[in-house]
């Protein structure tokens, strides 16, 4: 589950480098910035699982994979569907962007 958190993230970053082409030195500026994102966002990932990890009981979290939805306010049914679109439009991103990117 953690996965389908963090894919999107990562490859929504991707999605960021793949509109290079207007980058006046896109081989410095690509790697330095989808290292500095992709660091920013595992800090702010790992700061959530770990507040998950404090707030929240140690059996709910073992027996509901989706308590991020759980606990949603007002109504858990958006936070599901939205991890869902999520990872459909990274993985779309990506398929969409990659030749952009080795055109860079």
């Amino acid at each position: 589950f953690l996965l389908a958190l963090f894919f999107p993230s990562t490859t929504g970053i991707m999605a960021g480098a793949n509109r290079s082409g207007i980058l006046r030195n896109p081989g410095k500026s690509i790697p330095k910035g989808t290292l500095g994102a992709i660091s920013t966002t595992t800090l702010i990932y790992l700061a959530s699982t770990w507040m998950f990890g404090c707030i929240i009981a140690n059996e709910t979290l073992k027996s509901n994979k989706l308590v991020a939805s759980s606990v949603a306010w007002p109504h858990p049914i958006p936070v599901t569907v939205g991890i869902i679109m999520s990872c459909v439009g990274a993985a779309l991103q990506s398929l969409a962007g990659a030749p952009q990117l080795l055109k860079s």
